[in-house]
């Protein structure tokens, strides 16, 4: 016995659905193995597998094909065998909000059981028996016996005649429409690039096609021919991105039910569609054809709406995962319904449609907030999507009203409506005053220097126009432009006043007023980008991003200018024009992907843009997989390296232990951080080493010629064994300075062993030369003494040969000049004389030579060293040459220590 109520059970419950529409359910059970013929033949006709269990399926139709389908099947079970039992009862069909399915079945019906069949039977509920009855062809007759199981009711068997030729009703008319301006350059060359390999398609399923006004038209007559067009469609768009050299142009497709339009040029106008707002690249039908598709197609939304869908409304398809044939993924984020809602134009100042400038909460936001970005970045993936559902349910009873109430709260909530306010910040009100108090000439570094806020004309206009005070703002305005007609700030307040009339042409009339006034680039760049801002809300998107690109040649490091060229580009439908844009502006500021990835106005092309973050995320994530490990290494390098003392060396590893600690958030931002940071340590370790292995070498050259003076210093000692320890000290430092020259600091070991022996010879070379300051004290004591001797012995000797000389000239002199008194002095005291003429010349002569001595010391004590040392090197010379010339028994020469 097969229960029917196995198929029931595994269907989820719905307590609260998306869209229900009233139907007919087809309860099929089968003997042995059912042949394709059937679910096939229900596919052909509108119908939609439910569950399916062993020998049993449940499947449901939207129309009454079902019945055209059942008849065709016993026409045919009259020529084949066919043991299958098929009941159509009615029921409902609910579809919740992730596209899951379930059926309303009456309690009757719900518990029956069935046998295995015999033969192909048909039986239907009394309840849907109006559908068919009259219907040509199909018969009706009353079933007179009750199976076991089956509910008790008035049940009829079908039955067709195979006279009559059992077609279905479904079948569609496709349009397909090239986006851009048919006079453009590139659209003349791209368009029927495209076209031409559309062409191919259409001729190999052999459709019949009109192109009217660059419209392509034709016709789909039954459910395999649109399976088979919107896979090759899909296939042949995803080919053409991935291929540089095909040819490729945006389109927008949609698949119209054939029913109450004809085949002719003037279809396109006719359909309820807004060709402007559709994603291009995917064909949009029903939710009710989406369906009929299967697993093999994915469904995505264009109708934002928080009341309940019909099967009848708009949606677009695109190949499953599961298809693979050129499926690229994409990232699993989506955003609130909240903030897509809304039929008017777009807000100016933060594109929600829900209100207009004047009720915009971004008027009650003072200054710019860009650690709102770094809050996003902190944030993983998931958070993130989780946090946009927190915020649609935040948002979904009163979008208008909740957008304040949020934006002034907290959690993540907040942080997402913050980050989508300030993606617009520049055009909102809070950005004004800030550039009429920038110093700088250039954005968005001229807004790091401000003039100090001041009660000024311009500032009391601007706080009544805040305060709602709409005249009070416009009379002082108007005012201020009168008594100062080169200020420029005038014009921009008068253009933020015409901008909340709604008089958006006046708007850009005063700013571009206001920019031929401006001063610096700055004032320039700002104001072609509110014009550009009005124009692009406007949908003038060509005009926009010609003012956009005006203001980044201005400014260009400046990016506003340039995400907004990419917004308007994805707004016009060139979603893939967009992509070069968002990869530019990805490279310079990663947060840049975490804006694409939460702003709404990107709506248009967000299913392509996801495809296209999701392949930089990959890589991002991949390199910082792989920058997370390499820190991990270079952690154990940099300690192999410099130790655990050196003071690059600790820096380094606090900074890889931020970095790691960041390893464990999935956000883009963090993976371009962690990849960015690893590089720069990288980098600077490379620098390091290099400019440590510079002073090594430095540092080498200045020991030895520290050590050679140490040496010629002590060269001349006499006593080598009172300076044994000195030695010992000496031939250390000469030795671990001869190992590190013998070295190659490309080796960590090497590396880190040279600055631990380096270390050590700085101590012990600190150590010889405090004791050579007393050794230099003891040698130059004893040159001077030497030098002093010297010049005493021989002033002493020429001082005494004078005093000898001096006594007998001084007698002969007197007694030859008559004076008697001397000579008789003389005779009488000769001794007494002599010995007070040497203790006097001894005198003298140590006086004289203690100053001579002192006067040229310095210039003796430097020629002697010199001479010292020159004669070092010629001995050192001739023991080289006498090597060279291989004499072992060559004379070693004196061995410096």
């Amino acid at each position: 016995m097969y229960k029917f109520s196995t198929l029931l059970k595994d269907l989820p419950t719905l307590h609260e659905y998306r869209m229900s529409a009233t139907g007919y359910a087809v309860w099929l059970v089968w003997s042995g193995e059912l042949t394709e013929a059937i679910p096939s033949t229900f596919r052909d006709y509108g119908g939609v597998e439910i569950n399916a269990d062993q020998n049993q399926a449940v499947w449901y139709f939207w129309s009454r094909d079902v019945f055209q389908a059942a008849a065709r099947l016993q026409i045919w079970a009259n020529l084949n065998d066919l043991p299958v039992f098929i009941q159509i009862m009615p029921t409902n069909l609910m579809i919740g909000f992730q596209g899951e399915m379930a059926l309303s079945i009456a309690s009757e019906l719900f518990s029956q059981q069935a046998m295995p069949p015999e033969v192909f039977e048909v039986w239907v509920h009394p309840k849907v028996r109006p559908d068919v009855e009259n219907t040509p062809g199909i018969h009706l007759e009353k079933v007179d016996r009750q199976l076991t199981g089956m509910a008790s009711a008035h049940w009829h068997r079908l039955s067709g005649d195979p006279r009559i030729g059992f077609r279905s009703s479904l079948a569609w008319y496709f349009i397909l429409r090239p986006l851009g301006n048919p006079l453009d350059k590139r659209f003349i060359e791209g368009w029927p690039r495209f076209f031409a390999e559309v062409e191919q398609i259409i001729k190999h399923l052999k459709l019949k096609f009109i192109l009217h006004d660059n419209h392509l038209i034709f016709e789909l007559e039954n459910f395999k021919t649109l399976t088979v067009w919107c896979r090759e469609i899909l296939a042949l768009v995803a080919r053409a991105k991935d291929c540089e050299d095909c040819a490729y142009w945006p389109c927008v497709m949609a698949a119209v039910e054939k029913a109450g339009f004809q085949f002719n040029e003037d279809l396109p106008r006719k359909v309820a569609l807004d060709w402007d707002k559709m994603a291009p690249d995917f064909p949009h039908m029903s939710y009710r054809t989406a369906f009929l598709l299967g697993p093999r197609f994915r469904i995505k939304d264009v109708s934002y709406s928080f009341e309940r869908n019909k099967l009848t409304d708009w949606c677009y398809v695109m190949l499953a995962e599961s298809e693979g044939t050129q499926e690229r993924g994409s990232l699993n984020v989506a955003l609130p319904v909240a903030l897509l809602v809304g039929s008017g134009r777009p807000c100016f100042y933060c594109g929600q449609r829900t209100h207009g400038e004047a009720q915009c909460p971004s008027r009650r936001l003072v200054d710019l907030n860009p650690g709102l970005w770094r809050e996003l970045a902190g944030m993983n993936l998931e958070d993130v999507s989780s946090a946009l559902v927190e915020l649609g349910e935040a948002l979904r009873e009163d979008p208008a009203q909740a957008l304040g109430t949020v934006l002034t709260g907290s959690g993540r909530p907040r942080t997402l409506l913050g980050a989508v306010f300030e993606i617009n910040a520049p055009s909102q009100l809070r950005m004004a005053p800030l550039v009429m108090r920038a110093l700088g000439k250039d954005l968005p570094s001229g807004l790091s220097r401000l003039s100090p806020p001041q009660d000024s004309p311009h500032a009391q206009a601007l706080g009544a126009f805040l305060a709602g005070d709409a005249a009070a703002a416009d009379a002082q305005a108007r005012q201020g432009a009168l008594r100062a007609p080169r200020d420029f700030g005038f014009r921009t307040l008068q253009g933020f006043l015409a901008l909340e009339r709604g008089d958006l042409e006046r708007a850009v009339e005063f700013w571009a007023e206001a920019e031929h006034l401006g001063d610096t680039p700055l004032h320039f760049a700002y104001h072609k980008y509110l014009q550009g801002r009005a124009l692009e809300v406007q949908g003038r998107f060509d005009q926009a991003m010609a003012l956009y690109r005006d203001a980044y040649k201005l400014c260009p490091r400046w990016n506003e200018p340039l995400y907004r060229q990419a917004v308007s580009m994805v707004k016009m439908g060139f979603t893939e024009h967009a992509v070069s844009l968002v990869d530019q502006l990805v490279d310079e500021d990663p947060n840049m992907f975490n804006r694409v990835l939460v702003d709404p106005e990107m709506e248009r092309g967000y299913v392509q843009l996801l495809g296209v973050l999701y392949g930089l995320w990959v890589q991002s994530q991949a390199a910082a997989r792989e920058s997370a490990e390499k820190l991990r290494q270079l952690q154990e390098e940099i300690d192999d390296w410099f130790g655990a003392s050196h003071e690059f060396g600790q820096t380094a590893r606090r900074q890889i232990e931020e970095l790691l600690h960041l390893a464990d958030v999935e956000n883009f931002v963090v993976f371009r951080r962690l990849a960015a940071g690893r590089v720069q340590l990288e980098k600077a370790m490379r620098q390091k080493i290099e400019a440590e292995t510079r002073g090594l070498t430095r540092q080498a050259e200045n020991i030895r010629d520290r050590l050679r003076r140490i040496h010629e210093d002590i060269s001349w000692f006499p006593f080598p064994r009172a300076l044994r320890d000195f030695n010992r000290d000496f031939n250390f430092c000469v030795a671990k300075l001869n190992w590190v020259r013998q070295q190659h600091f490309t080796v960590a070991k090497n590396f880190r062993q040279s600055h631990e022996y380096f270390r050590q010879v700085e101590d012990i070379l600190g150590r010889l030369g405090r004791r050579l300051v007393t050794l230099r004290i003891v040698r130059d004591a004893t040159l001077f003494v030497l030098l002093l001797s010297k010049s005493f012995m021989w002033l002493e000797i020429i001082g005494l040969g004078l005093a000898l000389v001096a006594m007998p000239a001084s007698v002969f002199m007197a007694e030859h000049w008559g004076i008697e008194w001397i000579s008789r002095a003389v005779e009488g005291q000769r001794w007494s004389i002599q010995k007070g003429l040497v203790v006097v010349v001894s005198v003298a002569a140590f006086v004289f030579a203690l100053l001579r001595t002192a006067l040229v010391f310095e210039k003796k004590k430097a020629r002697f060293f010199e001479e010292q040392v020159e004669l070092g090197r010629k001995l050192a010379q001739e023991q080289a040459a006498a090597r060279g010339r291989g004499g072992r028994g060559a004379p070693a020469g004196r061995r410096g220590r």
